[in-house]
């Protein structure tokens, strides 16, 4: 199982390297290798499991598992995006554009840039504000889940299908703390392809690449729950796009007030959502997930 774990590390380190270098390469244009790049665990798990895991794929949990845990844990996504709104809303890091103006009028601007027009690239009497607001819904329900169920898959094939699993077994705890920083180190490439913001002290950037790191550990931990829970690869696939999408649809209704704020807050959410899970003993279903992965159950 080492020598699995092994070759999965150096293999995703390699693809992240190589769609860092080639992302660099292609300039401005490079930061749309970023959907592909996230795809590098998946891909990673894959040749690992052809070609250097005796198992193959029978321990990778390819089962769709209970229709119920899908509904209850893309509710608990929307909560979850619910409650980190509420949060950034209170400490005064947001501000609400319940128009959606700024976010199109940003859009407008990104189209003109390219010498496109925002309106006329749209369907006859199709408006952007009919756009927007069908992203947002999209973005809530389903019908945006499935187009973007290959990024969300991708990631927890890799990091929760595989990795999480071989970190520590024994130990699922310290497994869980690895694994969260394994996750959160393979995000950083991503600010070598996506353009920075603007300068910041040094001391902001060490606050907040610490509570990232925290707060990193403690979402891999909550996706590492919904899988041992569901005992399926897919429900967390769901559950972690479900989350994604609808972040995205709230965030085209503020107006960032402080980034740095918003940062901290955003990487904490989850700490009470884990303390929670925790006190009620839901979190004993991972040691009791290996345990029985261990023994072939």
């Amino acid at each position: 199982m080492k020598r699995s774990l092994i070759a999965y590390v150096v293999i995703l380190v390699l693809l992240c390297a190589g769609f860092v270098v080639g992302a660099r390469m292609m300039g401005r244009q490079g930061m749309y290798l970023g959907g592909g790049y996230m795809l590098t665990p998946a891909i990673a798990a894959l040749i690992t499991r052809l070609f250097f895991h005796k198992p193959r794929f029978k321990d990778a949990y390819l089962r769709l598992g209970k229709f119920g845990d899908y509904i209850k844990f893309w509710l608990v996504s929307l909560g979850y995006t619910a409650l980190s709104f509420a949060l950034f809303t209170a400490v005064g890091a947001i501000r609400w554009d319940f128009s959606g103006q700024v976010f199109l009028d940003l859009l407008d601007q990104q189209f003109a840039a390219t010498g496109q027009d925002l309106t006329a690239s749209l369907p006859p009497g199709f408006t952007p504000q009919m756009m927007l607001w069908l992203f947002v819904i999209g973005g809530l329900t389903v019908f945006n889940i499935f187009p973007g169920i290959i990024n969300g898959f991708g990631e927890e094939f890799g990091h929760r299908g595989f990795m999480f699993p071989f970190l520590s077994p024994d130990k699922p705890w310290l497994g869980l703390c690895i694994g969260g920083f394994l996750w959160y180190l393979w995000h950083q490439p991503l600010l070598l392809i996506v353009p920075s913001g603007p300068a910041v002290p040094l001391w902001q950037t060490i606050t907040t690449h610490a509570t990232a790191i925290v707060g990193s550990i403690f979402m891999h931990t909550y996706f590492c729950y919904v899988y041992a829970r569901s005992r399926s690869i897919f429900v967390p696939s769901i559950a972690h796009i479900a989350m994604n999408n609808a972040m995205r649809s709230l965030a085209y209704f503020v107006v960032v007030q402080d980034q740095f704020t918003a940062n901290i807050v955003q990487y904490l959410v989850m700490v009470p959502v884990i303390v929670f899970l925790y006190y009620r003993k839901e979190l004993e279903v991972i040691p009791g997930f290996l345990a029985g992965r261990n023994e072939g159950g």
